[in-house]
C-alpha cells in the first residue's frame, strides 16, 4: 500500500464509524447500517432548531476569496 493511503479510510469504513457515532446517540438503531441513500435520510434531533450564523465567513475560515 501506498504511503499516501495509509491513513484513510475506504468509503465503507467511513459510513461505518458514521453509523457507530449515530448510534451511541441513539439516532440510528445499534444495527443499523449506512450508504449513500440512507444517510441523507437520517432526520437529526434538533433538524429544526438549526440557526445559521450570519456573522459565518467561510472565506475567512479558510483564507479564500
Amino acid at each position: 500500500m501506498r504511503r499516501a493511503l495509509l491513513h484513510r479510510l475506504s468509503t465503507d469504513d467511513t459510513y461505518a464509524v458514521a453509523a457507530y457515532i449515530l448510534s451511541l446517540n441513539g439516532i440510528l438503531p445499534a444495527d443499523g447500517k449506512l450508504d449513500r441513500e440512507k444517510l441523507p435520510k437520517i432526520k437529526m434531533p434538533n433538524r429544526d432548531g438549526f440557526t445559521p450564523d450570519p456573522a459565518f465567513d467561510p472565506a475567512r475560515i479558510f483564507g479564500k476569496k
